[in-house]
């Protein structure tokens, strides 16, 4: 009875209610719209073409995106237009954007410039300028030098440091994740955290309320708080009787971010769960990869959490207070940037096709999901076609077998064009990187996927010449030694109905 009454009582609990009034909600419009009466199903029909005739007219709308509606409303002519209008576009309340407005500008009212940094890259090479200063102007992301970088090729690699590094905090802990799974990777982390805190560190955790949904207890931010913790949900899932409250659930916080003292920083595509370092095995092999940076780069991470910061919990940081104050000797120039689904730039996409389109030998790339758009998939295509080496490498056993359909129905059409793709055989691959032409990597949070490009908050970082390109290379290149090559004999065997299941899927992709 007792767990009866906490699972009723549970954020689980509540995200099923939610879940099935919408599903009923739905049916219910279908069927009731169908029989209200000749002139308001006309009226609504014109809505849905008037809505279809909009969509066509964006030209800033991924087109994929707007053929999943198009045949949402085709389906469905009355009530698709409606879900259109209160979940197919990016909607704030008049409220919400002030405040975002706000948030922003208070966060440029800080921002670093380094124009020598972008000159240097000229001298060196035209298409590493035009990036990092596109970075710079649209995304408010400095280069930085003086900061020392360390890849890690796994989780495994990146924990030990990990935790060292916070214990050896002095002044601040900000971490801000997608995922936090309790079990020994966390456990460990958190015994650290109540330390540092009964020492006067100031403690700050983020994590998203969709991706914690089953990893975390209900209110589980107050039992981080009773520690002395403090907390942000970002978009926690929740009833309400605010329809605003729910324009904002398509967007989730994807980042992975950690800063130690303003001077030490970690990314990439590690959440934390004990699957990331192999102290689980759900999927075979986890391999994943992350960095770490320390010096004035540093500041490229705590300035995006301090915004996230702002945005979760409404309470305004210093930026000033939080510049590093350490320098340290790179061979290198380092970036970090963030992306918003809100300004309708989608920085992580244009980022990586500036590494395709700027490759002049050879592109890497690793992702867990390959969910292209048009755009992405030209740019591939033309890059292998004028003779550049472009190789992909993606899972072999996946986490989710429908995204899995979808990434292998891209198969043909990138290898009748001669890029590679390579599966990772012992198990599944959660790295998101570049590494182009040994002069540019980027490693971060965004899949290559549609809900990275234009739906979620990503966070990556642009590393230009030095020892971190040359590690990421050496690392896809050895990692490329336990992957399966894909051949065009294979894609031709693929059996009817998985083919059938393959586009069904594709339609949907956006969405997933």
């Amino acid at each position: 009875m007792r767990k009866l009454i906490r699972f009723l009582f549970s954020k689980r609990f509540v995200a099923i209610v939610l879940a099935l009034f919408q599903i009923t909600l739905f049916f219910v419009l279908i069927t009731s719209f169908y029989t209200i009466g000749p002139t308001i199903y006309v009226t609504m029909t014109i809505i849905s073409i008037g809505v279809m005739m909009y969509l066509f007219e964006r030209d800033n709308l991924n087109p994929s995106y707007k053929l999943l509606w198009i045949v949402v409303m085709v389906v469905f002519p009355v009530s698709g237009a409606l879900f259109y209008l209160l979940w197919g576009d990016t909607k704030l309340t008049k409220k919400q954007q002030q405040e975002l407005v706000k948030i922003r500008d208070n966060a440029w009212k800080y921002h670093d410039s380094n124009d020598d940094a972008i000159a240097q890259l000229e001298k060196h090479d035209a298409g590493l300028a035009k990036q990092a200063r596109f970075l710079n102007e649209f995304a408010k992301a400095t280069p930085y030098y003086n900061t020392a970088t360390k890849y890690y090729p796994m989780g495994e690699d990146f924990f030990e440091d990990f935790v060292k590094d916070l214990k050896s905090a002095k002044k601040t802990i900000f971490m801000h994740y997608f995922i936090i799974d309790e079990g020994y990777m966390w456990d460990t982390i958190l015994e650290v955290l109540k330390e540092k805190v009964k020492e006067g560190v100031d403690v700050r955790i983020i994590y998203d309320g969709f991706g914690t949904l089953l990893t975390l207890p209900s209110g589980y931010d107050s039992t981080l708080n009773s520690y002395g913790i403090k907390v942000g949900v970002f978009n926690p899932v929740r009833f309400s009787l605010h329809i605003g409250d729910y324009l904002m659930l398509n967007h989730r916080d994807h980042r992975k971010i950690t800063v130690i003292d303003s001077d030490i920083g970690y990314g990439g595509g590690l959440n934390i769960a004990d699957e990331y370092i192999n102290k689980i095995v759900r999927f075979g092999v986890w391999k994943d990869t992350a960095f770490r940076i320390e010096g004035e780069a540093v500041y490229g991470l705590s300035s995006t959490f301090i915004r996230a910061w702002h945005m979760v919990t409404g309470e305004c940081l210093n930026y000033a207070n939080y510049r590093p104050s350490v320098k340290k000797a790179s061979d290198g120039i380092v970036q970090p940037y963030f992306d918003t689904p809100l300004d309708k730039l989608n920085i992580c996409e244009s980022a990586y096709l500036g590494v395709i389109n700027n490759a002049k030998n050879y592109v890497y790339i690793t992702t867990p999901y390959l969910v292209i758009d048009n755009e992405m998939i030209t740019s591939l295509c033309l890059a292998s076609q004028s003779g550049i080496d472009v190789k992909i490498m993606v899972p072999g056993i996946p986490d989710k077998w429908y995204v899995y359909y979808i990434t292998q129905s891209y198969y043909r059409v990138l290898l009748e064009a001669g890029v590679e793709i390579y599966e990772y055989t012992p198990g599944f691959l959660h790295a998101k990187m570049y590494v182009s032409d040994d002069i540019q990597a980027i490693v971060g949070s965004a899949n290559m996927d549609f809900r990275s490009m234009y739906l979620h908050y990503e966070n990556c970082c642009s590393f230009y010449g030095g020892s971190m390109v040359r590690e990421v290379k050496n690392d896809f290149e050895n990692t490329l030694k336990e992957c399966r090559r894909v051949t065009m004999e294979q894609v031709k065997k693929t059996p009817l109905w998985k083919r059938v299941f393959q586009i069904m899927f594709r339609i949907w992709s956006p969405m997933m």
